[in-house]
């Protein structure tokens, strides 16, 4: 088998590994990445409870149907930053010379911000219907829970972001805050529904 070829090939240059900080590590890249990681949860639900406390109760959520529209809003921010991702790649492309995506010719920033959009679409797709069906079984006294988790979830997406940018362990509290927050959907829409 040639050295230029299996699943790092794309790495190697002349038959010689290349360093690639995605897919280099560190000794000490896990025990930071922990760190990270638990600063991005104790961040996530610090900030949750801040933002519970800025939303004020609306007498209308008492409606199924006003309480879903309250929670879809609450995503939009979060979409707002998919579709910015959408377009930083969609920019990088055209100014780059790898306008085609077959072509192979990606640099580092598009390949780094695709897996950024494939991972926020990963994580949307588990939080969107969690949040949703949230919503549509809580109370009214509790939407501003379920606001405020939907704007941790985009500033955690905006974080993971900021940070793969960064660095690959500098996701980690970003990746851990989203975690945290599709966790908390996933187990707060259970609770409702099956409790």
């Amino acid at each position: 088998m040639s050295p230029n070829v299996g699943p790092n090939a794309s790495q190697r240059v002349g038959g010689v590994a290349s360093k690639n900080p995605e897919t280099e590590h560190h000794p000490s890249s896990r025990g930071l990445s922990v760190l990270l990681s638990v600063a991005g949860v104790v961040a996530a639900v610090l900030g949750w409870r801040a933002l519970v406390g800025m939303v004020a109760p609306d007498p209308t959520w008492s409606s199924m149907a006003v309480r879903l529209g309250a929670a879809a809003l609450a995503l939009l921010p979060a979409a707002l930053l998919l579709w910015l991702m959408v377009v930083a790649q969609m920019l990088a492309r055209f100014v780059s010379a790898a306008f085609d995506p077959l072509s192979g010719a990606d640099g580092y920033f598009l390949r780094l911000n695709q897996r950024v959009i494939a991972n926020t679409v990963e994580q949307f797709l588990c939080f969107l219907p969690a949040l949703l069906a949230l919503a549509a079984g809580t109370s009214a006294a509790r939407m501003p829970e379920v606001i405020a988790l939907a704007l941790v979830f985009a500033a955690a997406r905006l974080v993971f972001w900021l940070g793969y940018l960064g660095g690959p362990v500098l996701r980690a509290p970003g990746m851990a805050a989203t975690f945290a927050a599709v966790t908390a959907a996933l187990a707060g829409a259970a609770w409702v529904w099956l409790a």
